[in-house]
């Protein structure tokens, strides 16, 4: 229990330090894309920063690449990434169908109310059913539109 509350830990701490550099760094959304949350269920679409990247930085963090790694989440191309209302989309990889998962995941967040109560639930889940299988990713995927 100790080394998953420690695990956790360190979580929470990059994820929180990965939010801060998007609000920082990241743009809003243009209108079309508040839409689009909208309709995945976002309920404060201004609040959403996006800044896009040529990769998310997982590798600068050993310990998180590896737990990445362990879950499958890096078994096909990482595009976006997701901490509150930060998100990081990989350079190149912009659609319709990424933004949408993407923005169910805030919507996720907003549900759950923090950063540390979704990270909880998200280890959990991609720790005992893998990334793939993991509902909070299935119900991403439901989400997902192809064109907007």
């Amino acid at each position: 229990m100790e080394n998953d509350l420690e695990m956790l830990s360190q979580v929470i701490q990059w994820a929180k330090a990965q939010r801060q550099i998007i609000q920082d760094n990241g743009v809003e959304l243009s209108d079309n894309g508040m839409d689009l949350a909208r309709s995945v269920g976002v309920e404060k679409p201004d609040m959403i920063r996006v800044m896009l990247v040529e990769r998310i930085p997982l590798e600068d963090t050993p310990f998180i690449y590896n737990l990445a790694k362990s879950t499958g989440m890096l078994t096909g191309k990482l595009m976006g990434m997701t901490f509150g209302h930060a998100i990081y989309i990989v350079r190149g990889s912009e659609s319709s169908r990424l933004y949408s998962h993407e923005f169910r995941h805030v919507h996720q967040y907003e549900n759950f109310g923090s950063i540390e109560a979704f990270m909880e639930e998200y280890l959990h889940q991609v720790l005992t059913f893998s990334y793939d299988k993991a509902p909070l990713e299935l119900d991403a995927k439901k989400f997902e539109v192809e064109h907007v």
